[in-house]
Order: structure tokens, then sequence, then C-alpha cells
């Protein structure tokens, strides 16, 4: 699926899967950056490109994210754990490439991959899921239209 988020937007645009219930404790594909994703200008925070989250995302959840550094793209995870969050940074990627990537939570731990490197964190899910979609910033807008295929 080819996520396209707006300049001056948080969101990506519409797409019918994100109205399927999610039900597994893993996510997996495949993630392509566009050059559009490498931004010059700094931008604070983190931007959401995958996860799984409970019904309270800032409670218990992990995400995938990520930000420019102008050249290449910086990838972290993060963990809410019952509402205390906990990022550990993963690698760097070029756009332009496909990468495979998952998120599984088994064990009370998140295991997050992105080009074979791995992190787990401790963390916690409730019943109830969620998958997360790609999300600009938090403080911050998309500078430009940028082009995600996950």
């Amino acid at each position: 699926m080819k996520y396209k988020i707006k300049k001056g937007s948080h969101f990506a645009n519409f797409t019918w899967n994100r109205l399927f219930p999610f039900v597994s404790n893993k996510i997996s594909g495949i993630v392509h950056f566009s050059d559009s994703c490498l931004v010059k200008e700094e931008v604070a925070g983190w931007n959401k490109l995958t996860g799984i989250s409970s019904i309270k995302i800032h409670e218990n959840s992990a995400r995938l994210v990520w930000r420019s550094d102008g050249n290449k793209i910086k990838i972290s995870g993060y963990v809410y754990y019952n509402g205390v969050r906990n990022e550990m940074f993963i690698t760097s990627l070029k756009t332009e490439n496909y990468y495979k990537y998952s998120i599984e939570y088994k064990y009370r731990s998140w295991i997050i991959t992105i080009n074979n490197k791995s992190i787990i964190m401790a963390g916690n899910m409730g019943f109830w899921k969620f998958r997360c979609f790609c999300y600009f910033g938090g403080r911050s807008v998309a500078p430009e239209d940028m082009y995600i295929e996950l």
C-alpha cells in the first residue's frame, strides 16, 4: 500500500485497510521511503511508520518510527509500557530501497526489526489490538508531500 502524507498534514491518505480488525501479535512487511522523505530542515520528534497498540495508544503500544537527517532515514522503535515511553535507535536507511520490517509481541516483550537489525523492549499488550498507520510528527506537520510504501 502506498501512502501519501500531504504537505501541512499529519495523517496519510485514508485506505480501506484501516477499517479491518486486527487480531495478531505480529505485523511484518516491506517498507520503501521515497526521496521526498529526506527533509533538509530539522523536524522535532519521530514520525510514525507502523505499530501495534492497545485501546489506549499512549498506555501500551509499540511503534516503528523514523525521521530524516537530510541524507538518510533514521529508524528507531519506541514502546509505551504502562504509560511510560521508551525509545531505542535501530539503524539508518537509504531512500529508494526496500527493507523488511516486523513488530512482534511475545513473552511480555516487543521485538522490533528492520533490515535484519532488531531491538527488544519490555512491554505490555491488552486483549484489544489496533494496527497503527503512517503519521507525520506529533508537533510538526509534513513540510512537503511524502510517499511511503508499506
